[in-house]
């Protein structure tokens, strides 16, 4: 989690690593995915149970597996 006041520097500063350690020879790429939690509830974010007790999946947890699956070749940020 990148936190600071507006205009401080935060996206630059991790672009810049995200770059850097892009362009290790071998080593895979990494990649950003941004997520806004102000746009959202907790339950859209995170999940929770349903009527029924069944769970349902938030948006990050589904971008979670989603980057995380073997067949992705980099490595990601979130």
């Amino acid at each position: 989690m990148v936190v600071g006041a507006s205009g401080c520097g935060k996206t630059t500063i991790y672009n810049t690593l995200t770059k850097a350690l892009s362009a290790v020879p071998g080593e895979p790429q990494y990649e950003i995915t941004r997520l806004n939690p102000k746009a959202i509830t907790g339950k859209q974010m995170y999940g929770c149970m349903n009527n029924l007790g069944e769970w349902e999946e938030g948006i990050f947890s589904q971008i979670w597996k989603r980057k995380n699956a073997k067949s992705e070749k980099k490595f990601n940020w979130i």
